[in-house]
């Protein structure tokens, strides 16, 4: 069984708003189907390059330590 996948509101820049519909419309799809596919690849491929990065700091024995903020 599946999760429920969660709604999302978001406002793009007209111009954005036009590519994104003749995409959409160029490979028959609707909008926020497009719109969904971009956002999970971006997303999924961020998190992964963090986590590689982590994987990596880690290795190299740098600890996840936050920096002191400036006073």
């Amino acid at each position: 069984m599946s999760l429920d996948r969660k709604d999302l509101r978001l406002k793009l820049h007209p111009d954005d708003h036009a590519a994104l519909a003749l995409l959409a419309d160029a490979e028959e799809r609707e909008l926020a189907e497009l719109a969904e596919q971009i956002l999970v690849r971006v997303v999924r491929r961020r998190v992964h390059a963090a986590m590689v990065i982590a994987d990596k700091a880690r290795r190299l024995g740098i600890a996840g330590n936050a920096v002191p903020a400036d006073e």
